[in-house]
């Protein structure tokens, strides 16, 4: 029997229609993104832990009840998303559209400057687009996030 539902370490966000999970290993700045995303009027679903499920043939996200409408910043500590940003900054649920990954910038590595590398993450038998964005010190994350889901917008590809 196929599973229905599986749980993925990161942040989901809508952002203008669009559900993105940050990914990253742990303290590679994703909530602090997510942050900045907010600020920006993006919606948070779900910070650290998010459920995923299929709903027909869509990729669905979701938190878990306990840390619905939260999400924990170093050095600030946990945030209730709707008392700072406003009741509209939050969503129940959100499809799964882009899963940007947040890897270690490395000098070393031949990044895809054109990006024409289309890469796809299956999730429980759904195929999601998905990039990934060195980080590095003075790299708006944010922003290049953003211009990713508008260009993939563009592209058709979302």
């Amino acid at each position: 029997m196929k599973k229905n539902n599986i749980n993925i370490h990161g942040v989901l966000l809508n952002i203008s229609g669009y559900g993105i999970l940050i990914r990253g290993k742990s303290g590679i700045g994703k909530s602090e993104c997510a942050a900045e995303l907010l600020n920006k009027g993006a919606q948070l679903v779900a910070d650290d832990l998010v459920m995923i499920e299929k709903e027909n043939q869509n990729i669905v996200g979701y938190p878990p009840e306990n840390i619905k409408n939260l999400i924990e910043i170093r050095g600030i500590g946990i945030i209730n998303v709707r008392n700072v940003f406003g009741y509209s900054s939050t969503l129940d649920k959100s499809r799964l559209n882009l899963i940007v990954d947040l890897i270690e910038f490395d000098k070393e590595n031949k990044y895809d400057r054109l990006g024409y590398d289309a890469n796809e993450v299956e999730i429980l038998d759904i195929k999601i687009p998905s990039i990934q964005i060195p980080v590095s010190p003075g790299r708006n994350i944010s922003t290049l996030i953003e211009i990713a889901v508008k260009k993939l917008n563009f592209e058709g590809r979302l």
